[in-house]
């Protein structure tokens, strides 16, 4: 009589990682690992994509302080950038090839040790603008002209957002606890409540004590107001229609991390000195769970105040991401849709200097732009058949290597007390053009390698349900030989070619060892 055949399998990646829970306490569809790979609106596993430079020259031989991407009513779109307190601009003039033409700069000051916040907005000349705010008096730029230090009256802040007709900002060293707005309209004449007509002013927010103002962010028909220690609301958008009594949202999660905060459609996440949130006008939420823990929560707990404080965060429109990038770990990604994690991106990701989103010429869905602190350069994220870091739009394949790591749950065969002797795995995959996926294994006492290579590939996301494998043409299973004995096994994948492998299922084989 042979040996019994035992099975296991993981059907779906869909939970994403895991990195704190004990190993037999992972869910089915939760993953250990997915270095410089992202979960995907199916469920699968694929890697990241690559960074492509956005022009041929960096715009500062010193770091980018902030960044941000301007789409003017005429269609024209830039990326602006301060590096040292010196103002650049890139210009994607319409229907242009790229890369775009070097950086420009304009004549300007701005503060080297504020990180800039910016806003697009109205001028009292009913003129499309980018407000900048670095700490002083705000400042703008109209595409052709930039102005500095606006108003005799106005107020120095160092963070803005637009809500309701008007510019909100923050961050005044002399009224820490106070938020200043604009009239309506106009954000030349924020927090100025002497000129004649100007409509600003200044709110003190003293929901929770003195708690000084660290963020803001405009959810639904409320603007939330960030503390160290607590979210407070807003309601309206002026001094005459609006509830002047903030309300608390929650006395006890704040942040120190301004940049860490992401808006959404009707939410904000942020990252605070106790993990990930999300904060609705109705209250503030962890992202984490016992049964799906946050990976970020450890790594902050590890964090200075410097290093938390300098965390940053930004919406991936295109693949419905929110990125948060950790001093010294790289970038980690939520999934909005399936509400799980993947990461770390290693790479260039590990040396994020800012990141922003920008319009490229005529493309209607916004791009990352990421700007690394060791190279100096800017590139946009993920564009078109991209997959390694800085490289070209004349050759996207040719740059530095991503190196995509996906460890799985560990596999116990449904008994964790009995040994097995491993036979084969088996692996749904697209495995594009002629690259190879490497498998590695291990269990409490062996070890052992597969290469799979495939000649052929397919475009995930283009098949048809109930006519084949879902949500992928080209996918096929490949058998893996494995060998080793063990109570457990832990299967590793590793992919480092300049293309996309898509991973959607791995099941196993083994016999059952003991007695017959």
């Amino acid at each position: 009589m042979g040996r019994p055949i035992v099975r296991d399998a993981q059907a779906s990646f869909a939970g994403g990682i895991n990195t704190v829970s004990d190993e037999i306490a992972l869910q089915p569809d939760q993953i250990r690992l997915a270095q410089n790979a992202r979960l995907n609106e199916y469920g699968a596993v694929e890697k990241r994509g690559g960074t492509v430079k956005v022009s041929t020259n960096a715009p500062s031989a010193s770091s980018v302080q902030n960044g941000f991407g301007w789409a003017r009513d005429n269609g024209t779109s830039f990326s602006l950038v301060i590096a040292n307190g010196t103002f650049y601009y890139l210009q994607f003039a319409i229907g242009s090839s790229l890369p775009a033409a070097s950086w420009s700069t304009k004549t300007g000051t701005f503060s080297s040790s504020t990180v800039p916040s910016f806003a697009s907005f109205i001028s009292g000349a009913s003129t499309d603008v980018v407000y900048i705010a670095d700490g002083g008096k705000i400042n703008k730029w109209d595409g052709t002209t930039l102005t500095t230090d606006i108003g005799t009256n106005t107020q120095a802040v160092s963070f803005i957002k637009v809500h309701n007709q008007r510019l909100w900002g923050a961050g005044n060293s002399t009224y820490p606890d106070s938020i200043f707005y604009s009239g309506l309209n106009n954000g030349d004449s924020i927090g100025d409540a002497t000129t004649a007509g100007a409509g600003g002013g200044q709110i003190v927010v003293r929901t929770f004590s003195d708690e000084r103002v660290v963020g803001l962010a405009s959810v639904g028909s409320s603007l939330l107001i960030f503390h160290r220690r607590g979210v407070s609301r807003l309601t309206g958008f002026g001094q005459d229609d609006i509830s002047v009594q903030p309300e608390g949202v929650s006395s006890q999660t704040g942040t120190i991390a301004p940049n860490s905060i992401v808006e959404t459609d009707g939410a904000a996440y942020f990252l605070s000195d106790r993990g990930a949130f999300v904060a609705t006008e109705g209250g503030v939420a962890p992202l984490g769970s016992p049964q799906a823990p946050d990976p970020l929560l450890p790594l902050v707990r590890d964090l200075s105040l410097t290093e938390l404080s300098n965390v940053r965060g930004v919406l991936s429109r295109n693949t419905q991401e929110i990125w948060w990038w950790i001093p010294g770990e790289g970038v980690y990604t939520y999934h909005l849709v399936l509400k799980a994690w993947a990461g770390p991106w290693t790479g260039s990701f590990l040396n994020t200097a800012a990141m922003w989103t920008c319009n490229v010429n005529d493309e209607a869905e916004q791009f990352v732009v990421h700007a690394n602190s060791s190279t100096k350069h800017v590139t946009i994220c993920d564009y078109a058949g991209s997959y390694v870091d800085e490289g070209t739009f004349a050759a996207p394949a040719t740059g530095t290597a991503i190196d995509m790591a996906v460890r799985l749950r560990r596999l116990y065969f449904g008994d964790d007390s009995r040994a097995k002797s491993l036979r084969y795995g088996y692996v749904t995959a697209v495995l594009p053009g002629n690259s190879s996926l490497d498998v590695e294994w291990s269990t409490d006492s062996t070890a052992g390698s597969f290469e799979v290579t495939s000649a052929s590939g397919g475009t995930w996301g283009t098949g048809t349900w109930g006519t084949g494998t879902w949500g992928v043409v080209g996918s096929k299973n490949y058998r893996v030989q494995m060998n080793g004995t063990g109570y457990y096994v832990d299967v590793r994948f590793e992919h480092s070619a300049a293309n996309r492998p898509v991973l959607s299922r791995w099941q196993e084989e083994a016999y059952i060892l003991g007695r017959r």
